[in-house]
């Protein structure tokens, strides 16, 4: 029975499970202790003059009886005497006393416990008070945004030598906020408040002013508050360095690139951890794009904490300069491209103490050191050095977010049109590698389109069609098309599928776009491949996702529900109809002696889109010579109905293999016969360019100085006829008015580097022909900065050049001082520097650097010619915007 007995006592503390038998011998034990050191908690206390209220709490007495165990507190007047006790009733795991008769302003030690049968003592850490009439009040929070608030207290009949401030904590227990992080404040007042930085948005905080009188902590009620929101935005709040990732303006709980911003321990999604415990963070071995990404969670799935290697990619490649910026000390970042970032020395913090700010920089990588688990990687930098280092888990440091992430604008507009799925018959394709792509069920416009670092189930399998046509079974899957369209303001869709027998099941209905979600909702199946049947893919109507969408490509996401699969979404890949297949580019050589091959008979295919930009050519094989031009033409079938503002420039022209000398400034370009194909007609007795009788031409672009003709021989060839033409844009025709500027600079670089006196020009794309409207430029510039010569005086046209490289202009007259200056006219040549269009007077860089300049002779890098006091004036005259040969 004594045996009995003793194990009934440590079953209590080791979770014994008994069964009592005859013999006395039959038990079982259980190793699962129900208490240990950690257990019991020492809580906080509140006092008066005369008494205090001790708090405690207990985990793991949940089942067990009341009877079986004691709470309360050993107290004393020695921290080594705790020789008094009193025990209370515990409540959801806490429990509090109250002793009275105390003495003003005396010192009392205080330790929580639980007992065991009487016999075994679990107890919490020894704190202290002391009894007195101060009292701590709790301010309202003031002037609160997204990412601080003033915070504070108003204290009474406190002593000189006591300090005050907040303990703040995300949890609304008031054991939790008493325990939270401590701010002390600056001064003790009677009146006090804490602007308390480094908070972040849309997060309820709890608060409470505090006196701490050495002794012991006189707390204010808990009150809470709630920051604002923030969008963040990824074009204005991340830096695009030229570096692999974006990196944030500002740190996490910052407003500013020069705000400190929070301190956050590993995993800490508060900035109000203050243990240094490590069981008290996650135990993850890296917290990147997870839930305890902290950056990630703050600002809505559109930033990321940034890895090692960003970190040592930012020092590496960007110009470091140690400074100060409004009075807080950093390194400034320059990257490749010029645009900078500032990180503060925000230093770190353990528990609740700062060091190292304005002098160390801690920044959270979000993995674990591989060699240590209770150390995370981090970023350290100093006035003279910068490098990866370990960090505790709970050490707390500042957070700069990455991203890759875009700001795509969703464009319902460029929905309507003709869709097809992207493989044709022969398994190649146009812009996508398969028909069908799978990604995570948490996929989305935000990360397939923008690029945001969603967490959660977001993943990529981009399968090429050749190698897993499986997925979709065979390319006769993939085939019809899907209209859509707005008629008196109804959205209709057209969806017409390609059986297995070929015949096309045509449905007509409407659709719905929630452009919020980016989700489209139809009354009518959308265009998908024929084997994702229900069993598959059940819903093919409602809330279907819009991954992405652009001129020239649309993806949309269905569920997968094969019920032998996880769930994933299923992206359906479109290209426009038109587009598919590429746009029919063909030559057309009509004339004398013709064959019956003159027609059309070159024809090579041009891709959609983008792709479409590039040089290509073009070459006619007749089985006639031609003698005589009468229809010269080039045509891409469908290219001026899906780019209306394209334009195509021609480049070269043999017959035989001779080059043809030719005045691209009297071709005509456009969607000439309305049928929206892209035509440069060449030559076409019957076409823009016809004379007024019947059979000829009224301007040619093949002779010296034009003219009428009806015999265009130029043209002629016995077996081949070559055209070389560059898709220049498909989205900007050269047409509209330009700013030319004078730019003039002297031997001490200064001057200006673009000087307009509101002249402009106007390139005039009409009846499908190009001119130049008020082409004669006066330009005036003042100044008294250019006595001693000039090292660079040219005029310069932006962005034309890539569109005209061949046009022209000549200066008229050039003024200084009011005194016209004679020049040699041959001497100022037309130049460029990449898309901008030059005449050049002077440029010891440029093109009359080595072969001279029209006005004397370089003095070193100086032309002294053109110096002047008050005024340089410029006129000049643009004459054709393609090159004229030299007949």
């Amino acid at each position: 029975m004594k045996t009995k007995i003793y194990l009934a006592i440590v079953s209590l503390v080791m979770g014994l499970s008994l069964s009592s038998c005859e013999d006395d011998t039959n038990y079982a034990i259980s190793t699962t202790p129900i208490l240990n050191e950690s257990s019991v908690g020492t809580g906080s206390s509140d006092v008066t003059a005369t008494s205090a209220t001790l708090h405690g709490t207990v985990a793991g007495l949940e089942k067990m009886a009341p009877a079986s165990y004691a709470v309360g507190f050993l107290y004393g007047s020695s921290e080594s005497e705790l020789t008094e006790n009193v025990t209370t009733t515990l409540e959801d795991g806490v429990f509090s006393a109250t002793l009275t008769g105390l003495a003003n302003n005396s010192t009392l030690y205080y330790q929580a416990f639980v007992r065991l049968q009487g016999k075994v003592y679990f107890k919490g850490q020894v704190k202290s008070l002391i009894t007195t009439n101060a009292k701590a009040a709790t301010k309202a929070a003031a002037n609160v945004d997204f990412a601080s608030a003033i915070l504070g207290g108003t204290l009474t009949d406190y002593p000189a030598d006591a300090t005050c401030g907040i303990v703040i904590s995300t949890s609304a227990d008031v054991e939790t906020v008493r325990s939270g992080l401590i701010v002390e404040g600056a001064d003790l007042s009677g009146d006090y408040g804490i602007a308390r930085g480094g908070l972040l948005p849309n997060t309820k905080y709890y608060y409470a002013a505090y006196l701490n009188l050495g002794k012991g902590i006189v707390y204010g009620d808990v009150e809470s508050f709630t920051t604002a929101t923030y969008s963040f935005d990824v074009d204005n709040d991340l830096v695009d360095l030229g570096l692999s990732v974006k990196w944030g303006r500002f740190n996490v709980g910052g407003k500013e690139g020069t705000d400190l911003g929070g301190l956050f321990g590993f995993g800490d999604l508060t900035g109000c951890n203050n243990s240094i415990s490590v069981d008290d963070y996650p135990t993850a071995s890296d917290t990147y794009k997870t839930q305890y990404d902290i950056a990630n969670a703050v600002y809505g799935g559109k930033v990321t904490l940034p890895t090692a290697a960003d970190f040592e990619e930012l020092f590496a490649l960007c110009t470091s300069e140690w400074t100060e910026q409004d009075g807080v000390t950093g390194f400034k970042l320059t990257g490749p491209n010029g645009n900078s970032i500032f990180l503060p020395a925000a230093g770190s913090r353990i528990m609740n103490d700062i060091t190292g700010e304005g002098v160390n920089g801690f920044y959270m990588t979000g993995t674990v050191n591989p060699t240590n688990s209770n150390f995370a990687l981090s970023y350290e930098f100093s006035s003279g050095m910068h490098g990866k280092t370990t960090t505790a888990r709970y050490q707390a440091v500042a957070v700069r977010p990455v991203s890759t992430a875009k700001n795509v604008k969703f464009d319902k507009s460029l929905l309507y049109n003709t869709w097809e799925i992207d493989v044709k018959s022969d398994g190649s394709h146009l812009t996508f590698p398969g028909p069908s792509y799978f990604y995570g069920m948490d996929d989305s416009w935000s990360t397939v389109t923008n690029g945001e670092p969603v967490v959660g189930d977001s993943w990529n399998w981009s399968p090429d069609f050749a190698g897993n046509a499986w997925v979709v079974g065979n390319a006769d899957n993939c085939r019809g098309y899907m209209t859509f369209s707005e008629e008196d303001g109804v959205d209709k869709v057209v969806v017409s599928q390609v059986t297995s027998a070929g015949t096309f099941i045509t449905s007509e209905g409407t659709f719905t776009i929630d452009e919020t979600n980016k989700t489209i909702t139809l009354s009518v199946d959308i265009l998908a491949p024929t084997n994702y049947v229900p069993t598959f893919v059940d819903n093919k109507k409602t809330n279907i996702k819009i991954l992405s969408l652009t001129k020239s490509s649309m993806q949309f996401a269905v569920v997968r529900t094969d019920p032998s699969q996880n769930p994933c979404l299923l992206s359906i890949n479109y290209v426009p109809q038109l587009e598919k297949y590429g746009f029919p580019a063909k030559l057309t050589c009509y004339g004398d002696g013709g064959a019956p091959d003159e027609w059309a008979s070159a024809e090579i295919i041009i891709p959609g889109g983008d792709a479409a930009l590039g040089q290509y050519t073009l070459t006619f094989s007749a089985e006639g010579p031609r003698t005589n031009a009468k229809v010269y033409v080039i045509d891409i079938e469908g290219f001026a109905a899906a780019y209306p503002n394209a334009f195509v420039r021609v480049d070269g022209i043999k017959a035989d293999g001779n080059e043809v000398k030719f005045d691209a400034n009297k071709f005509f370009y456009g969607n000439i016969e309305g049928g929206g194909k892209y035509r440069i007609e060449l030559a076409n007795i019957w076409g823009k360019g016809h004379n007024d009788a019947w059979d000829g031409l009224k301007d040619s672009p093949f002779r010296k100085g034009g003219g009428e003709t009806n015999n265009e021989t130029a043209l002629a060839f016995s077996s081949t006829f070559e055209v070389k033409f560059t898709v220049v844009s498909i989205t900007n025709n050269g047409a509209g008015v330009y700013t030319p500027n004078l730019i003039t600079i002297n031997p001490s670089w200064g001057g200006t580097w673009g000087h307009n006196s509101g002249s402009t020009f106007e390139v005039k794309y009409d009846d499908f022909k190009y001119s130049i409207v008020n082409p004669t430029i006066d330009i005036k510039y003042e100044s008294g900065d250019h006595a001693a010569g000039s090292i660079m005086t040219f005029v310069q046209v932006d962005g034309i050049h890539d569109i005209f490289p061949g046009m022209h202009a000549t200066l008229d007259e050039l003024s200084l001082d009011g005194t016209k200056v004679a020049f040699d006219a041959t001497k100022v040549p037309d130049a460029v520097d990449g898309s901008s269009y030059r005449l050049e007077l002077w440029n010891c860089y440029g093109t009359t650097g080595n072969v001279g300049c029209a006005f004397g002779t370089r003095d070193g890098d100086t032309i002294k010619e053109l110096a002047f006091t008050t005024s340089m004036e410029t006129k000049f005259t643009f004459h054709n915007l393609f090159a004229i040969p030299a007949w």
